[in-house]
């Protein structure tokens, strides 16, 4: 009978991984030999009557990300790992099986002092499905409210101040690419000549990449969801810059690192004269663009790889300021005539005296019968 092979945990204890009639078991004890025998018998149809064996926070974190690394993209682990290193730190010993509510509730309060208020988000949505995998929920606990930062994008009298700023630039194709297409950072990092079209100018978007593990940054050959794998197309402003590029031995279009492109942005931007932004801040005007443009919600998900419409809608759709101060004159305009229409047709109507002949706290605003002097118009 083939037992899956045993794996020792960080935390010293054995822990194997098997299906038993269509289900997932998962078996975790002190030594080797043990987690050997109790996967043995369960193969056999043996029924284990045991206690919940003692199993710490920080061992269920280690075992539930090993359980779905398959799964989880290196920068999600990464995202896992530094949780159980550095938060709820007051749980991580505690016995899961013995961890409430109230428990998290204080840790989430706690965190809550120390960090901002995403920070403390992410590491509940960690922490709560850890422990509904041992049996234990806490639904319901109160987080800190996430306060949305004000998203920098730019301006339409910005954009052509950045792309003369960029010319000639390390970064000028990447940044291009951001702006001009709405490609995300780790896409445009991802791409390889075997995504570029040459002949009818498309770019494929099938590769990102992301920091591992240990944060070191790596292609990947899938993209953030099925909806980013799309193809664009490249103008030719763009494609003949493209085709200047030196070809790397690697394959890939650019060699340089994620975090060069943001400072070339943010020196960009210096240059220009115009609103520090980032490189993501660039899909956002991107999609401040389309707006604009009136292009159709469906294609303009389609060219920016959104996954769905309500995340199209709520996280990118922007409108210019000065589509906002026109909006908003035009608003101001249209009750400031129905005001001075009804006082005009007050003071006229043959019912009432003229203001010479009537004392100026005897008019009356139409709509709410407030007393007017003449200098309210």
């Amino acid at each position: 009978m083939k037992i899956p092979k045993a794996k020792k945990l960080p935390s010293g204890s054995w822990n194997i991984y098997m299906m038993v009639a269509g289900e997932r078991i998962s078996i975790t004890a002190p030594t080797k030999k043990e987690a050997e025998q109790q996967a043995a018998a369960i193969k056999a149809g043996a029924k284990i009557e045991r206690a919940p064996e003692r199993m710490t926070l920080d061992e269920a974190i280690t075992e539930y990300i090993t359980s779905k690394a398959a799964v989880l993209s290196p920068a999600t682990v990464r995202g896992y790992r530094t949780t159980q290193k550095h938060r709820f730190t007051q749980l991580m010993q505690c016995d899961v099986h013995q961890i409430t509510k109230a428990h998290v509730q204080r840790a989430v309060n706690q965190e809550a002092q120390l960090v901002s208020a995403k920070t403390v988000a992410n590491a509940y949505g960690l922490i709560r499905p850890v422990l509904k995998e041992c049996g234990v929920d806490v639904f319901g606990v109160r987080l800190p409210q996430v306060v949305k930062p004000v998203k920098q994008y730019l301006q339409p009298e910005d954009i052509g101040k950045l792309i003369q700023a960029i010319e000639g630039d390390s970064c000028e194709v990447p940044i291009l690419l951001a702006v001009w297409l709405g490609m995300r950072r780790s896409e445009i990092l991802g791409l390889c000549w075997d995504c570029v079209d040459l002949d009818r100018s498309l770019i494929h978007v099938r590769r990102t990449v992301v920091p591992d593990e240990d944060n070191r940054w790596v292609l990947k050959e899938v993209t953030k969801n099925t909806y980013s794998q799309r193809t664009v197309d490249c103008p030719d402003y763009i494609m003949d810059k493209i085709r200047a590029l030196p070809r790397r031995k690697d394959g890939r279009l650019f060699g340089v690192n994620p975090e060069t492109v943001r400072k070339h942005v943010h020196r960009a931007c210096q240059r220009a004269g115009i609103t520090d932004t980032t490189v993501h801040g660039l899909r956002h005007t991107n999609a401040a663009v389309m707006k604009t443009l009136g292009v159709d919600d469906r294609h303009a998900m389609e060219r920016g790889g959104w996954a769905c419409e309500s995340t199209y809608r709520q996280t990118y759709s922007y409108v210019f300021d000065s589509q906002k101060s026109e909006a908003d004159t035009a608003i101001n305009s249209f009750f400031s005539s129905k005001i001075t229409d009804e006082i005009t047709d007050e003071i006229t109507d043959e019912s009432i005296p003229l203001c010479s002949d009537t004392p100026a706290h005897k008019i009356f605003h139409l709509f709410c019968n407030f007393p007017l002097t003449l200098r309210h118009y």
